[in-house]
């Protein structure tokens, strides 16, 4: 077992939240106009830390953690998001919404256990849609009700892109040439999901792209997770859906790295569908349309029914 799996999720999230925002900043202050650039633990009741890998013009899902000032995650709010872009004189407002809050059993398959599934607590991410329609500077305003209660707003900035990194919505999607049972020596050599998932290792990305049919693609590590989200979003996204849809969409599983190397040395070596994905991260699920381009992407915690209204989307 690869001991660096038992990090726990919260200490991910601040480090991918400090990758995205560098020196960006918390506040306990309620003002339109107070996005400050230095952050301030522990200033207010709540601090936020964004999961995702980039933000970037265009819609965007944006997740979030909740940490109280006691360093423990807040999974029982109700959270309401005010968007800023903060790149003139004065914050002009984008739009605003209420975050859905997605709860998450964390776990991972135990390779030294023969594939038991270990359950390490629980989480949950808050998830809120932005349209942003132009790079630069943006604020947002997070509102948190907690046990009846409203505590004073908080706000921070973050960063959007012209483009992500990873492809979004109307791009293309890599043809990857992916390892598949075609070619592998066995099934544990390019999953360690336990069982085993066959059925979503039988198509090359370019096959499925090449069908006409739209496709569901998983970037996720069951058994060498960080974030112990690999498994939970295998088992309660991808399964249901292939059982519900796998005659009209192909369903495809890729683990993230070179698997002789994870297991042998404990390094994290990309495999080459990681590389053209421009994949920093796990897990990742992707959906694409019948033309070969990306309908929607999820990064992080999902839940089975947004990835299924965006299947749903490319089916008609």
């Amino acid at each position: 077992m690869i001991h660096s799996r038992a990090r726990c999720a919260a200490v991910l999230i601040v480090v991918l939240s400090a990758l995205l925002l560098g020196a960006c900043g918390g506040s306990s202050g309620g003002d339109d106009d107070d996005f400050p650039k230095v952050i301030t633990l522990g200033a207010g009741e709540f601090f936020p830390s964004i999961t995702n890998q980039a933000l970037g013009v265009g819609d965007n899902r944006v997740g979030f953690g909740l940490m109280d000032r006691d360093d423990q995650r807040v999974l029982d709010a109700s959270v309401h998001v005010r968007f800023f872009e903060l790149n003139g004189d004065k914050p002009r407002f984008l739009s605003e919404a209420d975050a859905r809050f997605i709860p998450v059993e964390l776990s991972y398959v135990d390779e030294q256990s023969r594939g038991e599934k270990t359950v390490t607590g629980s989480d949950g991410y808050y998830v809120v849609h932005a349209n942003f329609d132009m790079p630069g500077d943006w604020g947002a305003k997070i509102i948190v009700t907690r046990d009846g209660r409203t505590a004073k707003p908080l706000t921070f900035r973050f960063n959007v892109l012209d483009d992500t990194p990873e492809p979004g919505p109307g791009d293309a999607a890599p043809p990857s040439r992916q390892v598949t049972l075609a070619v592998a020596n066995s099934i544990e050599d390019i999953d360690t999901s336990f069982p085993p998932r066959p059925e979503m290792h039988r198509l090359t990305v370019a096959e499925a792209l090449a069908s006409g049919r739209p496709a569901v693609i998983a970037f996720a590590t069951p058994a060498f997770c960080e974030s112990r989200t690999c498994a939970p979003v295998m088992d309660t996204v991808m399964d249901p859906l292939y059982a519900k849809y796998h005659d009209r969409a192909a369903f495809i599983h890729i683990e993230p790295y070179e698997l002789p190397q994870l297991r042998q040395a404990n390094q994290r070596e990309p495999v080459p569908a990681m590389r053209e994905w421009r994949l920093q991260s796990e897990p990742w699920v992707f959906v694409v349309d019948r033309t070969g381009r990306i309908a929607a992407k999820f990064q992080g915690v999902m839940a089975a029914d947004e990835v299924e209204a965006a299947l749903a989307a490319a089916l008609d």
